[in-house]
């Protein structure tokens, strides 16, 4: 039986509506969810809406890929799953003939439970709340861990928007020294919360030299997760030199080694919609470094991420104080859009 639903479109750039459509039966090895609350990605799904990146020519479309819900019909052919089951969400199966980025938006999905889009079952007697940016929290959890971060290690992080913010909270569960830069006191704030050992504002002048007084040297690894010039330029600015290994004492110089804790480790951890360059002289004149640009999250970073949120080691409240009705959502984007020294973020509640 076809299930009417409510979704949040983006019917040309800057233009968004509430429409209902028809989600087609569930498949015999799907499930169909309800959505309790979805949860924006602001940096993306406002970058959507503008029309200038990926959705150019794409109108309209459902945006979003990051929602949380309750099982309420189950596929002939699944073991192990029943109705009234909770479960976190990324990319559902989209709706034919429907635009989709990524989907997520709706009151409805059919949901795969293998494969990369799998939805997760919550921990029993979860509170859907508190695990409702499970979906965007591990794609920073991608970006720490592939850093290898070690305990005593220095690590800055550029840009607090919310990639950055989470990876900088799960560097310090890594142990690592974690300073934070960005340019909105609120942002920094939040951080210095989380227990970061220095926060950072280039209002306050130049970001390298403030950084360079805190980590002579300079940082074990640098993520890069403000998108812009500037923070891109500083990230190459602010490595320390490989770890000495001197080879012999009448040739000192260090060895080459492609060990992670031996090498500096640079990580682009956001979407870059302009081309920025960086020269390899310009890595602080380092012999070596590690540099990566993750691309997305695996089922491992989202089970992972589960298990550190029923630790409690994530409080969303630090994120956002409450859910806004899904019915507001077309002013909601905007004053998001608008205030990003207000907003973190938004979670609607369907």
């Amino acid at each position: 039986m076809k299930q009417k639903i409510k979704a949040i479109v983006f019917t040309a750039p800057n233009q968004i509506q509430i429409r209902e459509f028809e989600l087609p039966p569930c498949g015999p090895q799907e499930v169909i969810c309800e959505t309790i609350y979805s949860f924006v990605s602001p940096g993306t799904e406002l970058r959507v809406l503008s029309g200038v990146a990926e959705s150019k020519g794409k109108f309209p479309l459902i945006p979003g890929y990051s929602w949380v819900g309750r099982v309420i019909e189950v596929g002939t052919e699944l073991k192990g799953w029943k109705e009234g089951d909770l479960v976190t969400g990324r990319n559902p199966i989209r709706i034919p003939d429907l635009g989709f980025m990524w989907g997520g938006q709706a009151s409805h999905h059919r949901a795969e439970v293998t494969g990369y889009d799998s939805v997760l079952k919550l921990p029993e007697g979860a509170n859907p709340w508190n695990y409702i940016a499970v979906e965007v929290s591990a794609i920073s959890w991608r970006g720490v861990s592939i850093a290898f971060p070690a305990p005593g290690e220095t690590a800055v992080v550029i840009g607090q928007g919310l990639i950055g913010a989470f990876n900088a909270l799960w560097l310090l569960h890594h142990g690592a020294r974690v300073i934070v830069v960005d340019l909105v006191e609120a942002r920094l704030a939040r951080a210095r919360k989380w227990g970061v050992a220095a926060t950072v504002n280039p209002k306050d002048g130049d970001a390298r030299a403030q950084i360079l007084a805190l980590v002579p040297g300079g940082a074990d690894i640098v993520i890069e997760s403000s998108s812009s010039k500037p923070g891109v330029e500083l990230a190459s600015q602010i490595l320390r030199q490989p770890t000495p290994r001197v080879m012999n004492t009448d040739y000192p110089v260090a060895a080459l080694h492609s060990n992670a804790h031996f090498w500096p480790r640079l990580v682009y951890q956001a979407s870059y919609t302009h081309s920025h360059e960086v020269r390899p002289g310009g890595l602080t004149g380092s012999e070596g470094t590690l540099v990566m640009k993750p691309g997305d999250r695996t089922v491992g970073d989202r089970l992972q991420v589960l298990e550190l949120i029923r630790r409690g080691k994530l409080c969303v409240e630090d994120i956002v104080k409450a859910p806004t009705p899904v019915e507001e959502a077309p002013g909601a984007y905007f004053k998001l859009r608008d205030n990003p020294d207000k907003y973190n973020t938004i979670v609607y509640q369907w």
